[in-house]
């Protein structure tokens, strides 16, 4: 593998976990800002350092804790240069906020992939009727009318599920010892 393999395969890398954690890294920064013209001015910049970083980051690290590390240091610059603002918060809120936000994060994606393991187990029934009403751009009673079935049968059947898929990734989380 050549040196511009190598080059090509980590920016690959990047821009696919860029990708991947872009609008998670966006409501890190939006929590401690409010303002969402002042959070995508602090998401740009953030994007900015991150692509000059690049080669900093480390393949075997969590992509989103190092953006969110770059990200906090953004706003923590932001909020010095904004001191004609009324609202004004301390160095020790803004660090709580942080770790709430990355917390939250990591809450998200556990249940993320508490979902997908709990969906794999369904029947192919079940997954088809969930695909129907959630991801097509049919109406449940159009699907209801496609399937053969009465609306109020459809619905019976997607709160039951619900409650199943609720109950499959409580107890996923659990096993693993997160707080859900």
């Amino acid at each position: 593998m050549t040196s511009d393999d190598s080059e090509s395969s980590s920016t690959d890398e990047f821009v696919k976990q860029l990708a991947k954690h872009r609008h998670a890294l966006f409501a890190f920064i939006l929590k401690q800002v409010v303002n969402p013209a002042d959070a995508e001015d602090i998401f740009q910049k953030t994007t900015v350092v991150l692509w000059r970083k690049m080669d900093q980051f480390e393949a075997e690290g969590s992509f989103f804790h190092w953006a969110c590390g770059i990200a906090f240091n953004e706003v923590r610059n932001f909020l010095k240069t904004q001191r004609r603002s009324r609202l004004h918060f301390d160095a020790d809120l803004m660090a709580l906020i942080a770790a709430e936000s990355e917390e939250e994060h990591s809450l998200s994606e556990s249940r993320r992939v508490a979902l997908a393991v709990c969906l794999a187990q369904l029947h192919d029934r079940q997954q088809k009727l969930l695909r129907l009403c959630y991801l097509g751009t049919e109406t449940i009673s159009e699907v209801a009318e496609s399937l053969g079935q009465r609306r109020e049968v459809i619905y019976k059947q997607l709160a039951r599920l619900k409650q199943k898929l609720s109950a499959c990734i409580r107890q996923r989380l659990a096993a693993e010892g997160v707080k859900s």
